[in-house]
């Protein structure tokens, strides 16, 4: 396994982190507890230094798991968990107030929760479940909640877990050097953050996070036209119908990454890799055979430029596929993303042409007798 800095929290982390979402027991259908510990217990041996949970898998259960395997062993890994928003909305409306979300007396009473859960004295990164940008000037009170917690020893490192398509969200709170990670969604069916976040991350040394590298598994090369979801799993509406269509047809394109010494799965973990400024990719792991499968993308051959580069050449022109032209993209989820175009409507000023004796111009009709009396004269 090799291992990278989180930005400049001083944690150097393993490349590939354990996602614990679905051992939390919620929307991914049965889980069992004895393969969720199994699976920690397997990614830790494989070198896997980093797990990231949040209160709300589960209500606590994901931490208290976490918790219990690591009191079985002797080495401590580095723990990401998240506070959920009091408001328990994790796309809230523009106008929303950040204390509706987060507050100092919610901030910390769900910090000592994730404490007691993991049984530990202090957390490795908090992490805020939640963001709009519109809170970035709002955030002081909250920002000087986080030093309180950092001087009295509750967490080392301060980070925020972004909205799918929302990325570029924190960027003020990078420019103020006011965060130290950010979770961002990003895979090769949603590669946004390229442009819009990683130039601004490395120059101020904040370390990401990529979360859902593997597309909620659309990356695995296991779908088929015959998947289906059941249960609370939340992929049976996302992977349906026309949407799973165009994802197995996306994959298609992808499978270029995919050798014999490389499964699919594996070359769209490598992939998110490629990027210096990841820290860390964490795919989702509830089983031992996910843990081994995931786990070895931290070790061997890198992913060349080249084939990175074809990647994103890929998602920059949809695969090949049809681009729809929408109003909003409000209601496409982020793996959708590529093949959607917003129309952007531009207010033009009705113009009267006026004739001067150095050259035509519009202007405004308002103004337009006034320029006729008194032409300008032609720069030189």
């Amino acid at each position: 396994m090799r291992y990278r800095w989180l930005g400049n929290t001083g944690l150097k982390i393993s490349e590939i982190g354990f996602g614990a979402w679905a051992i939390g027991g919620t929307w991914w259908g049965p889980q069992d507890d004895t393969d969720s510990k199994l699976a920690l217990h397997q990614s830790l041996d494989m070198g896997c230094n980093f797990i990231d949970t949040a209160w709300v898998y589960g209500n606590g259960h994901s931490e208290k798991l976490i918790g219990a395997v690591i009191k079985e062993r002797h080495e401590k890994p580095v723990i990401a968990t998240k506070v959920p928003p009091r408001n328990w909305n994790w796309d809230n409306l523009p106008g929303t107030p950040l204390s509706e979300a987060f507050n100092a007396e919610w901030i910390i009473a769900q910090t000592e929760k994730s404490l007691q859960n993991l049984g530990v004295e202090c957390l490795d990164v908090l992490q805020l479940h939640t963001w709009l940008q519109e809170w970035n000037q709002q955030s002081e009170p909250l920002l000087r909640t986080i030093a309180r917690l950092k001087r009295d020893g509750k967490i080392r490192a301060f980070g925020i877990s972004l909205r799918d398509k929302g990325s570029e969200e924190a960027n003020d709170l990078i420019r103020w050097r006011q965060v130290d990670s950010l979770q961002i969604f990003f895979n090769l069916l949603y590669q946004d953050p390229l442009w819009k976040v990683f130039p601004l991350a490395k120059e101020y040394g904040v370390g990401v996070i990529a979360r859902v590298p593997l597309a909620f598994g659309a990356l695995s090369g296991k779908f088929n036209a015959k998947t289906r979801f059941i249960g609370d799993d939340h992929r049976r509406n996302l992977y349906a119908g026309e949407g799973l269509q165009t994802t197995l047809r996306k994959v298609e394109k992808l499978k270029f990454l995919e050798t014999k010494t490389l499964s699919m799965a594996e070359g769209a973990l490598k992939w998110t890799l490629a990027y210096p400024e990841v820290s860390t990719s964490i795919p989702g792991i509830r089983n031992l055979r996910q843990a081994v499968m995931n786990c070895v993308a931290g070790d061997g051959e890198t992913l060349s430029p080249v084939s990175a580069g074809k990647a994103e050449k890929l998602y920059q022109a949809n695969f090949g596929l049809p681009v729809k032209t929408l109003s909003s993209d409000e209601g496409v989820h982020a793996v959708f993303m590529s093949g959607v175009r917003v129309a952007t409507k531009i207010k033009v000023k009705k113009t009267a042409k006026v004739k001067s004796s150095t050259r035509k111009r519009s202007v405004p009709v308002k103004k337009a007798k006034k320029a006729k009396s008194k032409p300008k004269k032609k720069k030189k």
